[in-house]
């Protein structure tokens, strides 16, 4: 009678603490599962937030992830994730910032954006053109909005004083509305002149944007590029994370379907517990440089060492 007393408390405080505590409950018992058989069971994950921005369809994202499992689960011989519509270990949101939008308006000029030193020297160049641009649009937008307000003052002093005459005689009138004429059309020009070089500063900002992410991928030791409205720091496309013991894979940017599923994969190691290797061409490396959708030896090491295959 005492045993029952006691195995009667025992699950009363187990089911307590998990009314109470189920993401804690649950973590404790995936780490338990963990270190006792480590993948044993398929890590399962859903889709959270997908922001429309991106232009991907739930379906195809969860295809792309299909995709992204059979990195790891091809040579591991066995099932590793498993999608579940609710409720999963993981939840995989697509976020857009100023990341994605950076890199997608750089695509609608035709160029495309990647994490090799090459392409940032090519964005490099171009920002530095650009840059010289904008610099001489700015001075010409200035100086002509300067020259177009001195004509509008004269303007507007000399219909004032015409005014104060009882109105002007016809001949000064019809010269009024010629005058009123061309500041019409020199404002409109300045309108033209004000909406490029927004334009071109917007891609100037975009470049500085997907400059700074590259500086901070590639561990380059140079300096950050200041923009408008933006800030620097580290940018990455993809952050796996355990917090409060829920799990998230946050996608911030990508330029193609590839580089998607490679991000996907990389953060999906992440979560099965694979750190960074240092072959640049693996899935787990730390900056998406490849395109290759197959795990290297480098991965696959890590792969056996945290679900011990072999």
């Amino acid at each position: 009678m005492y045993d029952i007393l006691i195995l009667v408390v025992v699950l009363g405080i187990g089911v307590y603490l998990y009314s109470t505590h189920k993401n804690q409950a649950w973590a404790m018992l995936r780490e338990a599962r963990s270190s006792v058989a480590p993948c044993s069971t398929p890590l399962t994950y859903s889709i959270g937030t997908v922001d429309s921005h991106f232009g991907i369809k739930k379906d195809m994202l969860i295809k792309d992830l299909a995709e992204a499992e059979d990195v790891w689960e091809t040579p591991a011989k066995k099932e590793l994730f498993t999608y579940v519509a609710t409720g999963g270990d993981v939840t995989v949101n697509l976020i857009y910032d100023n990341r994605q939008a950076s890199t997608d308006a750089l695509k609608n000029i035709g160029l495309e954006v990647d994490s090799s030193l090459a392409n940032y020297n090519e964005i490099k160049q171009k920002y530095a053109a650009l840059h010289a641009q904008v610099a001489n649009e700015q001075k010409t937008y200035d100086s002509e909005t300067s020259d177009y307000s001195d004509e509008e003052a004269a303007y507007n002093a000399e219909v004032e004083q015409w005014n104060q005459k009882g109105g002007a005689p016809g001949s000064a009138y019809a010269q009024l509305q010629q005058q009123k004429i061309a500041l019409q059309a020199k404002y409109a020009h300045l309108k033209a002149l004000q909406s490029k070089l927004n334009s071109d500063i917007d891609t100037l900002n975009a470049e500085a944007t997907v400059l700074n992410q590259q500086i901070v991928q590639l561990n380059l030791n140079v300096d950050q590029y200041n923009q408008t409205g933006s800030s620097g720091g580290t940018f990455e496309e993809g952050v796996y994370e355990e917090k409060n013991y829920i799990q998230t894979i946050n996608i911030y940017e990508y330029s193609n379907h590839i580089q998607l599923v490679r991000v996907l994969a990389h953060e999906l190691g992440h979560a099965l517990g694979l750190e960074h290797v240092d072959n640049s061409k693996s899935i787990m490396y730390k900056i998406n440089t490849s395109t290759s959708l197959v795990a290297s030896s480098q991965d696959i090491a890590e792969l056996d060492r945290v679900c011990r295959l072999q």
